[in-house]
């Protein structure tokens, strides 16, 4: 099983609702899945411009990653959590705990998504920069990396925090996240509710 990772959140108030989440897709076959995607996304790449979901430039290609999943047997990965009902257990004196939370909820979605169903699993996000640097990033892999092998004892599972740039499903899941947030923001069902029959989606777990 191969995992593909992306975050989207709001943390200001004066944008809206404030929440946090973490969406993408499993797909058993990814090679035949990254060739259709490069197929589809290759006149976009002429561009001089990175492709990236929150540019307007790529709207079209928001709703051609939509399609190509929905014709491939993926399933649709969704955590949501609104921030004013997070625990005050993931607050500190400066604020929220960021990499706490965001921890939290991976681990809330690689339950769900029963991973100890497979022998194999890859699961590859969208790298971030950490508040605390290097050291921060470091701890973060580890945490996870530790969970996974205690959860899922049977199963060999790789995490890997990678740049959109540098893989082309990670920055496909990119696309995910980004119309996910759209949703979320807006309060809208329509997107989860046009694939609803294979979307894992978990809401407001902490």
């Amino acid at each position: 099983m191969n995992i593909y990772l992306d975050e989207s959140y709001n943390l200001q108030k004066s944008k809206g609702k404030m929440f946090i989440s973490i969406n993408g897709f499993a797909v058993l076959d990814d090679h035949a899945l990254r060739k259709r995607w490069k197929m589809i996304r290759k006149s976009y790449s002429q561009s001089k411009r990175r492709i990236h979901a929150v540019d307007s430039h790529f709207e079209e290609l928001r709703d051609k990653s939509i399609k190509l999943l929905d014709k491939h047997d993926v399933n649709i990965l969704s955590v949501f959590q609104l921030i004013q009902e997070i625990p005050y257990d993931y607050f500190d004196k400066e604020g929220m705990d960021f990499d706490f939370v965001y921890i939290d909820l991976l681990k809330k979605l690689f339950v769900e998504s029963t991973l100890g169903e497979y022998r194999k699993v890859k699961i590859i996000i969208d790298a971030r920069k950490h508040k605390g640097g290097k050291l921060v990033e470091k701890k973060f892999q580890k945490e996870v990396e530790i969970f996974l092998k205690n959860q899922f004892p049977h199963t060999s599972c790789i995490y890997k925090a990678t740049p959109s740039y540098l893989d082309i499903l990670v920055e496909l899941a990119d696309f995910v996240s980004n119309t996910f947030y759209k949703g979320y923001q807006n309060d809208s069902d329509q997107i989860f509710e046009n694939i609803s029959f294979r979307l894992i989606q978990i809401k407001n777990p902490l």
